[in-house]
């Protein structure tokens, strides 16, 4: 007779590195607070789309995507949906799922490192999320803009691939297949997720042995991707009207792609990754510019005295560098699940790069939003770096928790700098005596009541527009802001040399009804009204009809 063999004793996941992520959750969204609350200062017309979008949900009007946006599934709008309800529709409630989606990057990222390299790692990995750039700060005041919720889809995407490759199991593969279909609904950058992850399953699959459990969860995920995808099709055929129908033409000519590399290393990813771009070889006050600002129609830029100095971009870009390398040199072993997401996020990440450089679309910094993808790998190999270093002793653990505070302090110091600059951090702010963002834009019908019997003013930079404004035409930088501000009173109408996110904005233009008032009319703005008219399918003559007014 034989002893028979003791069971298991199962071990507990430990605790306490939930209470770190826990910590950096909370500082990270301290840290946001400011981008919330001045959120009317840095509302853009994309952002206010998705307000518009947002106001049209709240009244209980659902779309399958975004305005003009095919390729941008209406998930996103989730993330503000909650705090529009309780606290209404506004530029604040709006930029607050971005800090929503910020705290799902962190939070995907964490388990994605525990998953794969353990706990040790996953707290080491938050740092460059919970002391994340300027750069990035000014991405998690975005909604679909900056592409943060995608970026979370994409981490637990790579997560549940460590369950389905640890533990097996066809519903496992059958859910991640339904995420991932879902995360081609949200966004059209989760192909190139797809392009890293599979082939990486593929291997860790191979180098284990192919067995007929794995075709048959092959199988399941490819119908739960049929599955997860079908809100996207649906809705193309629903509602197929593209603004952006050439969005992602790539381009070949030899000095575009060198233009676009050097956008790519010495603008998009130090503005990335350390919040400021690098100085150019020909300096120019664009040089100086702090890169959380956008470069259209975003909130001045802060003094150039107040950016990190170049000692602290060189340490973060060094930072950056070893990061990466180190994630390259991991030697987990072949077919295991951390091989599996080495191979998958760095696939992703270079896939992401070529398709920056080859895309027809790109002129600026301002595309430093296209490649965040950059940040799951920058994060994962911060961590097994710092773990590297702390294996070495107790002088190289203080040292790794010394070079952690350091980031913390430069990136954090960054931020508040940048606050400062834009007047973010003022005592009228924090009092909450600023003027509210329903006073941003103000009819003449409205009658404001003055204090103390004097004559009611207008808050500075408020539009105002004459009673009966049904539409406004002009820069896309301001109409669509204007109709958010409006809470939804007017329809925005941009010239057609820029997009038009709404198919038939010319309805309620008839005669005796409605009026469309001209923003800043140009010389050429008949011509260019006429244009946007004949494409609603109008006929020009109606213009002649309707009530146009002109400053």
């Amino acid at each position: 007779m034989t002893t028979p063999n003791a069971s298991p004793i199962p071990v507990r996941s430990p605790r306490w590195p939930w209470l770190v992520l826990a910590m950096g959750l909370l500082w990270t969204s301290v840290v946001r607070i400011p981008l919330i609350l001045s959120a009317a200062d840095h509302l853009d017309s994309d952002l206010a789309v998705d307000g518009l979008t947002l106001l049209d949900a709240v009244n209980g009007t659902w779309r399958w995507h975004y305005p003009g946006t095919p390729h941008m599934g209406i998930l996103p709008v989730l993330l503000s949906y909650p705090q529009a309800l309780i606290w209404g529709v506004s530029p604040a409630t709006l930029v607050s799922g971005g800090l929503v989606a910020w705290l799902l990057v962190i939070t995907a990222t964490f388990v994605l490192a525990w998953r794969a390299f353990g706990a040790g790692v996953a707290c080491w990995a938050i740092v460059p999320l919970v002391f994340s750039s300027v750069g990035t700060v000014w991405l998690s005041g975005r909604i679909t803009g900056g592409h943060l919720l995608t970026l979370a889809w994409h981490a637990a995407a790579f997560a549940g691939m460590v369950g389905c490759l640890a533990k097996g199991g066809a519903w496992r593969s059958g859910l991640l297949g339904l995420w991932c279909g879902l995360g081609l609904y949200v966004d059209t950058m989760f192909l190139v997720t797809l392009a890293g992850l599979v082939p990486a399953a593929i291997v860790s699959w191979s180098v284990r042995g192919k067995s007929n459990a794995g075709k048959v969860a092959a199988v399941v995920f490819v119908l739960g991707l049929v599955l997860g995808v079908a809100p996207r099709e649906l809705g193309k055929r629903a509602d197929p009207y593209d603004a952006y129908g050439q969005q992602f033409t790539p381009i070949f000519q030899p000095d575009v792609l060198v233009d676009h590399t050097r956008i790519l290393v010495m603008e998009c990813v130090p503005r990335l990754i350390v919040g400021h771009e690098l100085p150019s070889l020909e300096p120019s006050p664009e040089a100086l510019t702090d890169l959380g600002q956008p470069t259209r129609k975003g909130p001045e830029a802060p003094s150039p005295s107040l950016n990190a100095g170049p000692y602290a971009t060189a340490l973060g870009l060094l930072l950056f560098v070893a990061a990466i390398a180190r994630l390259i040199l991991d030697r987990s072993p072949p077919g295991s699940a951390a091989r599996a997401v080495q191979q998958g996020v760095l696939i992703s990440a270079g896939l992401i790069l070529l398709a920056f450089v080859i895309n027809r679309n790109i002129f600026n910094s301002d595309n430093y939003r296209y490649i965040i993808f950059l940040l799951v790998p920058w994060s994962l190999g911060f961590g097994l770096l710092m773990r590297s270093i702390a294996q070495r002793g107790a002088a190289a653990w203080a040292g790794t928790l010394f070079l952690s505070a350091l980031v913390g302090a430069v990136m954090t110091a960054s931020v508040v700098s940048w606050y400062v600059g834009l007047g973010w951090l003022s005592i009228d702010l924090l009092r909450g005596t600023s003027a509210s963002s329903e006073q941003l834009v103000v009819f003449q019908d409205q009658e404001p009541v003055a204090a103390d019997g004097e004559e009611p003013a207008v808050p500075a930079g408020a539009t105002v527009l004459p009673s009966g404004t049904s539409h406004v035409f002009g820069d896309y930088w301001k109409v669509y802001r204007i109709a958010f501000l409006s809470g939804g009173r007017v329809v925005g109408v941009p010239s057609p040399r820029f997009p038009n996110r709404f198919e038939g904005w010319s309805s309620g233009l008839e005669p005796r009804q409605g009026a469309l008032v001209v923003l800043d009319p140009a010389p050429d703005w008949r011509a260019m009204l006429i244009e946007s008219w004949r494409r609603e399918g109008r006929v020009p003559n109606e213009l002649d009809q309707i009530t146009l007014i002109t400053p």
